[in-house]
């Protein structure tokens, strides 16, 4: 199954607003309509009509992260009225508490990789969330991929708004090359290879 998993923002009201978001590497992200939440438009980009899907979110038990996740409930709503879409459990929220300690980093990672099954294909963004709570999505999704039997990681999404102009605009970028970079110099570190450079080069080349 396709499962997606991002962080629920902790914006104040007024400071979560719909934007467009412009694809950036890779053209499936483009979606017409405009949205607070950069994991919509892998959604919309990948879920085909009438698939069912599944979107986890991490979601800091405070008023701001509610509010937000009740925010993204709606727009998960509207984008699957509007595609013929199904997620039949709506959004799933692992629920975390507002602190940075390791411990609760930890516990996080655990509850997502519970949630990953052998032949998941997974995506996820990493916009939203302190640096350790996105370091622990990214972990649990890249740490699924490798244990999980047929396992994938299809697309990692970031989004990013430029406010320096009189109009902000936003792009979305496709940061999978990254993941797999990692993937990549793990396996190459595993095998004891003795230039790795010249290896990564290659295949960049490709």
């Amino acid at each position: 199954m396709k499962k997606f998993f991002t962080v629920v923002p902790l914006q104040r009201p007024g400071n979560l607003n719909p934007i467009h978001y412009s694809a950036v590497g890779n053209t499936r992200l483009e979606m017409a309509e405009d949205t607070c939440f950069p994991i919509l438009t892998a959604i919309s980009g990948y879920v085909e009509p009438g698939e069912d899907f599944r979107l986890i979110a991490v979601m800091t038990d405070n008023e701001d992260g509610r509010r937000n996740c009740g925010t993204l409930r709606e727009e998960l709503a509207a984008l699957c009225e509007a595609r013929g879409f199904t997620c039949s459990r709506g959004v799933e929220v692992v629920s975390v508490e507002a602190d940075d300690r390791v411990a609760v980093h930890v516990a996080t990672f655990q509850k997502l990789i519970d949630l990953v099954d052998d032949n998941d294909e997974l995506f996820a963004c990493m916009t939203f969330g302190t640096k350790p709570l996105s370091t622990a999505v990214q972990m649990a999704v890249q740490y699924a991929y490798r244990v999980k039997k047929n396992t994938s990681i299809s697309c990692i999404v970031y989004g990013q708004i430029n406010r320096a102009e009189d109009r902000p605009s936003a792009s979305v970028y496709d940061m999978t090359a990254l993941i797999q970079l990692d993937e990549i110099v793990r396996v190459l570190a595993d095998k004891g290879v003795e230039n790795p450079k010249a290896v990564i080069d290659r295949i960049l080349a490709l």
